[in-house]
C-alpha cells in the first residue's frame, strides 16, 4: 500500500512541477514574425503583410546573411473580414503557424489610419500571443513594398526600422509609441495620441537596390483617427512640453553668425491656474547644452554668450509655440493640458484657444564650449 502511495505521489510531483515544456512550439514548425503591416484591399476586407525570419536563419544563426543584399527574412500576405481572421487565413498559403513573440512593428495604412484604428487595435491588444510592447507607424506607401524593403544595414529590415525610430532620443525631432503606451495615451482626457510617420529613400540618389527609413513627420491620432501630422520642429515642441525630451542639436543664428548647441540635459514642470475664467499654464523648462559648432569668427565673450542663450530660449519657445498654433487647427490637445487641468481641478478642460493661455520661461545655461577656446 505503501508502495502504490509513493508512486502516486510521484507521478503527482511530475505532473505539478515539470509542466514548463506542455505547450512547446518547434522551431520548424513556427513562422516567426518581425513586422506586420494593416491595410485594405478594395473589396474592404483586411490585408495583412508580414515579414517572418527565413527558415534556414531560424536553422542555423550561422546562415544569417552576411549582406543586407541577402535579406534573413520574405514577406507574403493574407487577408480576411477581421484581423483575426486574415491572420488564420495565412496557414492558406504557409505550412506553418505565425508566431508573434517576436514582432518588432505594427504598420499602418493612412488610409485605415484616417478611417479609424480603434477595431484593428483590439485583437493586438486583447490576444494573448501579441506583444503589447510592438512600436507602431503609419506610412503612405504601399504596405507590400513598404516590408518588402532591402536595408543597406541589417538585413533583418524590421531590425533596422526599429532602431531609427528608437533614435528620438539623439535627434528630439520623432518620438518612438508602443501599443501599449498608444492605448493609454487615448485613454486620458486628451484622447490624443501620437506615432511616427515613416517611408522610405533611396540612400543615394543614384542608387535604387537599397531603401532606407525615414521618419517624415509624427502623425496625431484624435480617438483613434488619424488628424494631422506635426513637423519635426513641432514634434520637438511637443518634447519639450511633456517632458520627454533627451538630446538633440539647436542651430541658432545670430547675424550671419551659426552656432550649433547640443542638448544635454533638460527639465521641465507645467501647473495650471485658473484666472479671470480663464486656464493659465505655466510652463518652466531648464536646459544645460554644449556649444558643439561655432561657424563665425566671434571671440566668445560673455555678451556673445549672453546673446546666444537669449536666442536658445526663443528657439525653444517659437516651438512650443508652433505645436500649440498647431493643437488648436487640429482641434486635438497634443500637449495634454487637458490632463493637467483635470488634475488640478477634477474639470474637464474646454479646448478653445480663446480659454487657455500659456506662459513659457527657458532658462538655458551653456555647460561646455568644445576642447577649442575660440
Amino acid at each position: 500500500m505503501k508502495k502504490v502511495i509513493s508512486i502516486l505521489l510521484s507521478i503527482c510531483s511530475i505532473v505539478i512541477f515539470l509542466t514548463g515544456c506542455w505547450n512547446r512550439k518547434e522551431l520548424n514548425d513556427i513562422l516567426i514574425v518581425q513586422a506586420v503591416g494593416v491595410d485594405k484591399n478594395k473589396s474592404g476586407d483586411f490585408k495583412l503583410t508580414y515579414q517572418v525570419l527565413k527558415p534556414n536563419v531560424l536553422k542555423n544563426p550561422t546562415n544569417l546573411p552576411s549582406s543586407p543584399q541577402q535579406k534573413g527574412v520574405w514577406c507574403f500576405s493574407s487577408t480576411g473580414k477581421t484581423i483575426f481572421d486574415a491572420i488564420r487565413n495565412a496557414t492558406l498559403s504557409s505550412n506553418k503557424k505565425l508566431f508573434w513573440s517576436h514582432n518588432k512593428i505594427i504598420i499602418f495604412s493612412e488610409k485605415i489610419a484616417t478611417e479609424g484604428i480603434k477595431d484593428v487595435l483590439d485583437m493586438f491588444l486583447r490576444d494573448h500571443e501579441m506583444r503589447s510592447d510592438a512600436y507602431l507607424i503609419v506610412t503612405s506607401q504601399d504596405i507590400e513594398k513598404f516590408l518588402d524593403t532591402t536595408s543597406p544595414i541589417e538585413s533583418i529590415p524590421a531590425k533596422e526600422l526599429e532602431n531609427v525610430i528608437k533614435n528620438y532620443f539623439a535627434n528630439a525631432k520623432v518620438f518612438p509609441i508602443k501599443l501599449y503606451e498608444f492605448q493609454k495615451m487615448l485613454n486620458t482626457k486628451s484622447s490624443t495620441a501620437t506615432m511616427a510617420f515613416v517611408r522610405t529613400k533611396p540612400s543615394l540618389k543614384q542608387s535604387s537596390h537599397t531603401q532606407m527609413f525615414y521618419v517624415e513627420k509624427i502623425a496625431i491620432f484624435n480617438k483613434y483617427k488619424l488628424a494631422g501630422y506635426l513637423t519635426h520642429e513641432q514634434t520637438r515642441g511637443l518634447l519639450w512640453a511633456t517632458g520627454k525630451i533627451k538630446s538633440g542639436i539647436y542651430p541658432i543664428k545670430i547675424g550671419k553668425n551659426l552656432f550649433s548647441l547640443e542638448l544635454i540635459q533638460n527639465s521641465n514642470t507645467i501647473n495650471v491656474k485658473i484666472k479671470d475664467g480663464k486656464a493659465f499654464f505655466t510652463l518652466q523648462i531648464t536646459t544645460e547644452v554644449n556649444l558643439g559648432e561655432k561657424l563665425s569668427n566671434l571671440n566668445i565673450s560673455d555678451s556673445l554668450v549672453e546673446k546666444i542663450k537669449k536666442e536658445l530660449a526663443c528657439a525653444i519657445k517659437k516651438d512650443i509655440q508652433e505645436t500649440l498654433k498647431k493643437s488648436f487647427e487640429l482641434n486635438c490637445d497634443i500637449l495634454h493640458l487637458g490632463d493637467i487641468y483635470y488634475l488640478s481641478y477634477k474639470k474637464t478642460l474646454k479646448f478653445d484657444k480663446n480659454f487657455i493661455l500659456i506662459s513659457i520661461d527657458v532658462k538655458p545655461f551653456i555647460r561646455r564650449f568644445g576642447m577649442m577656446k575660440e
